[in-house]
């Protein structure tokens, strides 16, 4: 009765395998560059300049923006300037070597989340500096940046070998990388981006590293901005009742506590069922796990 349903069987069947998000994100923005090539040699723009179609409609600018383009604050992330493949080869070995680690970690939906919270905040903070600009922004880095400060966050005192320029192999802490990246980032934006001397988007580097630190901070450790601790309310509850509620817990969950009927067993075994169809077998506690093997003998006769 119990084993009938299937994440309840001893041999289950294996689910079928899913190409990760990393994966996706990877062929789906070396495909738009590969399309923007093919549209520069086949139809360039008056002059032999590149074509600009897709910049037109899939960049984000604050022209684009106020045109109401809003798209564009996500689908710029697939697009890279197409004079060097080196802005490209950057963003996706960054998204290639972290993201495959913290797609397992985070899970798929999540995964994609922060990735594109980076993406949108980058381009907002890019906004909010360059209101009444013309200029455009391509590239994957402000979502890239995201999963680098969650990353740094997250293990802090994890060694990781960065190859310097494409060539030196460099062995440095995480947190020292976040240090880094954001003061040199805040440097450019204040003397380089700001006055005009480059054409990087160090501002929308710093919205995506931003969305990294809050999504580490207030979603995976679960922080209150409002109180300290991983979620814990202010108001702390007294010492006498978490005492109280702890053994009326255990008492009541106890595995030989008689049972008043065969419909209230089967009651608190629906209840476990749904937990474990919600969030897996691993989610019982002890006395749970107890309770069905005592209620499979039970209700099988």
């Amino acid at each position: 009765m119990l084993y009938d349903r299937p994440y309840m069987r001893q041999t289950p069947e294996p689910a079928a395998k899913q190409t990760s998000a990393v994966t996706i994100l990877l062929v789906v923005t070396i495909g738009i560059f590969v399309l923007q090539q093919v549209l520069n040699v086949s139809f360039p723009a008056y002059g032999g300049r590149p074509n600009s179609f897709l910049g037109d409609w899939f960049a984000f600018s604050a022209d684009n923006f106020k045109a109401l383009k809003v798209w564009t604050v996500f689908s710029y992330a697939f697009l890279h300037s197409t004079e060097t493949i080196m802005h490209i080869l950057g963003n996706m070995l960054g998204l290639y070597f972290i993201g495959r680690m913290l797609e397992p970690l985070l899970g798929k939906q999540q995964f994609l989340l922060l990735y594109f919270s980076g993406a949108l905040v980058g381009a907002l903070t890019y906004l909010a500096f360059h209101f009444n600009g013309h200029n455009t922004v391509v590239g994957a880095s402000a979502a890239v940046f995201a999963l680098v400060s969650f990353f740094c966050m997250r293990h802090p005192e994890q060694p990781i070998t960065l190859l310097l320029f494409f060539i030196l192999p460099v062995t440095v802490k995480p947190k020292w990388l976040f240090w880094g990246l954001l003061g040199y980032s805040i440097y450019a934006l204040l003397f380089v981006e700001l006055p005009g001397n480059a054409h990087v988007a160090h501002s929308a580097h710093l919205g995506g590293f931003l969305v990294g630190v809050l999504y580490f901070r207030y979603v995976y450790s679960k922080q209150s901005p409002f109180g300290a601790g991983t979620g814990s309310p202010v108001i702390e509850v007294p010492e006498w009742f978490k005492r109280r509620k702890k053994t009326a817990a255990h008492t009541s969950y106890r595995v030989n506590r008689p049972t008043t009927s065969t419909d209230d067993l089967q009651k608190e075994v629906d209840r476990i069922l749904d937990k474990i169809n919600a969030s897996g077998f691993g989610s019982l506690d002890a006395t749970e796990k107890a309770t069905l093997d005592r209620a499979k003998d039970i209700l099988s006769k």
